[in-house]
């Protein structure tokens, strides 16, 4: 897996147009099931012109993935965030990984790795190192720089950050994933945000130093 942004993937550019086909094909038919030569002819593109943007198919998918999530991740960074209050921010940070995780498409992609991550074990680290991964990163570097800001006391932010999203998904995201119940409504959505937020900013509140001894 060499590159996880798609180049000049503007709407209506080739690569666009590109990633457009793929999203289709790989969503009606299965990653195993689509051939470059597929995603070619779908694309109204010639192999040439397909392979002088992307160089296999592991390398579409990783692009795919990156273009799903860019704009959805855009403004979890630490530089758009640190200087909000920490319960701000993270509700920030929920309601955007909330926006992405639930989406149909999403959900329709993350059932596609699931089905077939045992066969292509890169079309699964494609997707981990394109969304989680990316999350996980941005919301540690908020948390560490809390942590040293004396906001929160976090001294191992990578866990914090992956048990703050783990608190999120919850077992909605498998009942989803499994078709048991809709995508929840936005008063559902607040309970599940503000339910996590309160409990991890209490779990990593500052620590309070004890009174200094009264003199005698």
């Amino acid at each position: 897996m060499t590159g996880l942004m798609a180049p000049n993937a503007q709407p209506g550019s080739k690569p666009a147009v590109i990633l457009d086909a793929a999203v289709r094909l790989f969503l009606d038919s299965g990653f195993g099931n689509v051939s470059m030569d597929m995603v070619a002819r779908a694309a109204g593109v010639s192999k040439a012109t397909l392979y002088a943007h992307f160089r296999s198919k592991d390398e579409l998918f990783a692009a795919m993935m990156a273009q799903r999530c860019d704009g959805l991740m855009d403004g979890m960074g630490c530089e758009a965030l640190c200087g909000m209050p920490v319960a701000e921010a993270l509700t920030v940070i929920a309601r955007r990984f909330f926006t992405l995780l639930l989406s149909p498409k999403t959900l329709a992609v993350h059932r596609v790795v699931l089905a077939e991550s045992h066969r292509f074990p890169e079309l699964a680290r494609a997707f981990y190192e394109s969304g989680p991964a990316v999350a996980i990163g941005r919301l540690s570097a908020f948390l560490a720089d809390a942590d040293r800001r004396g906001r929160l006391t976090v001294p191992d932010s990578e866990l914090a950050a992956e048990q703050f999203l783990g608190m999120l998904k919850s077992h909605l995201h498998l009942r989803l994933l499994l078709g048991m119940e809709q995508v929840p409504d936005e008063a559902e959505i607040a309970r599940f945000v503000n339910g996590a937020v309160g409990l991890f900013t209490r779990g990593y509140a500052p620590a309070v130093s004890p009174p200094a001894p009264s003199g005698s």
